[in-house]
């Protein structure tokens, strides 16, 4: 607790700073380490709340979807540890072995214990592993392509469901680390900007006649 009071005095000490003081490189940082904090302590209070708004919305959605895809896939294992029987599709494979023209099995199906996201993939996206539903009561075939199987369907679609909510996290990640980076970039810009507009200035101010018909060279200065 008290570190973190001691670090929010440093920082409104920081914001406190006139605007040629502040320093671009602390600004970047800053905003990098939370978006919208640069901008904060350059002055810039509307765009600070829209980096930071961004920030909130991102990890929000992340939650949210990353949540929903992990239910779901919870779900969807469950369902085929209650329907998918690997000792059927055994069977299946010895009596595939004894055909003059065997199905082409194009994947080994790793145990659970061995690769578990690999295993949960496999036994719904390939018509190989068919037989291994419960709900397939039709005799044993070389054309797994046309044996239909309700339950297969179902488990397919809620593993792509899944998939899909855990693909839109993936994507808010990397929409997070741009949303850190944005920030940190326009934060040092705009600081650097403050410090030229704020800085000291030389210039000279020629007056060819004035209101007592005298011409004038001055040289002034601005601090």
């Amino acid at each position: 607790m008290r570190k973190f009071t001691l670090c929010t005095l440093v920082f409104a000490l920081m914001c406190g700073q006139a605007a040629a003081e502040k320093s671009p490189k602390t600004a970047f940082f800053l905003s990098l380490l939370v978006p919208g904090l640069g901008e904060l302590y350059a002055g810039a209070k509307i765009r600070a709340v829209g980096f930071m708004g961004a920030e909130a919305l991102t990890w929000t959605a992340y939650v949210s979807w990353r949540g929903k895809g992990n239910d779901i896939k919870e779900e969807f294992r469950a369902y085929a540890d209650r329907h998918w029987r690997e000792a059927r599709y055994s069977a299946w494979r010895e009596w595939n072995k004894t055909q003059p023209e065997p199905y082409h099995e194009t994947h080994a199906l790793p145990s659970k214990s061995e690769d578990t996201q690999q295993y949960y993939e496999l036994i719904g996206k390939y018509h190989q592993f068919v037989y291994g539903w419960d709900d397939v009561t039709a005799d044993f075939s070389t054309d797994n392509k046309n044996v239909p199987s309700s339950r297969r369907l179902d488990y397919e679609t809620r593993r792509n469901d899944s998939n899909k909510y855990l693909k839109r996290a993936s994507v808010v990640t990397g929409l997070a680390v741009l949303n850190h980076i944005a920030s940190a970039i326009h934060a040092s810009a705009y600081t650097r900007t403050l410090q030229k507009q704020t800085g000291p200035s030389l210039w000279i101010d020629i007056t060819p006649v004035d209101s007592h018909g005298r011409s004038m060279v001055e040289l002034k200065t601005r601090f």
